[in-house]
């Protein structure tokens, strides 16, 4: 009977340390996307003066693609995502590539070496990001479902937005969400 309860008391205790530290690396993740989110307005308020007249400086990277032809591009990447054309659920690498005015092969080389990422992951890492600085700076975001959501930024169901925030975040919406109603 002892045997059984101290196993017990073990088990809670190995069980508590773990959920804990779990915690720990969740909110140590948070603050570093709060601590971001702070730079990068700094940055923005920053650049907005500085960059109005500057051209896009390419890295050497290694395609076989015209320089001329991939500064067009990563200029008009640039003007996609400050237009938030990105939230619609339709976007895809063709129907983008389109809209650029380029071909789809480019356009996911580009975006494979300049951002580092493919083309899904690339989209959902820019509507991870959205929802991030909406959840943020505009509080009401808080109080939405995360259907809703997932729904706002152009993922195709709940489960699909949970996966894209955890693989970029590393935590999941709902843990993010308490943490800003606890902290800002």
């Amino acid at each position: 009977m002892y045997i059984a309860i101290l196993l017990a008391a073990v088990a809670s205790l190995i069980y508590f340390y773990f959920w804990r530290r779990k915690q720990k690396v969740f909110h140590d993740r948070y603050e570093n996307i709060i601590n971001q989110i702070r730079i990068e307005e700094k940055k923005d308020f920053q650049s907005e003066q500085e960059t109005e007249n500057e051209e896009t400086i390419i890295p050497e990277k290694n395609i076989n693609i015209h320089d001329n032809t991939i500064n067009t591009i990563l200029q008009k990447l640039e003007k996609f995502e400050k237009s938030e054309k990105y939230l619609k659920k339709d976007n895809s690498l063709t129907s983008l590539a389109s809209s650029l005015e380029t071909n789809p092969r480019y356009l996911s080389e580009i975006i494979k070496q300049y951002k580092g990422k493919n083309f899904n992951n690339y989209l959902n890492g820019l509507r991870i990001q959205h929802i991030i600085q909406m959840l943020y700076k505009e509080p009401i975001y808080r109080e939405y479902k995360i259907t809703y959501l997932a729904e706002h930024c152009g993922f195709a169901s709940r489960e699909v937005f949970a996966i894209a925030f955890k693989k970029e975040t590393g935590m999941t919406p709902s843990y993010f969400i308490e943490q800003l109603r606890d902290h800002v």
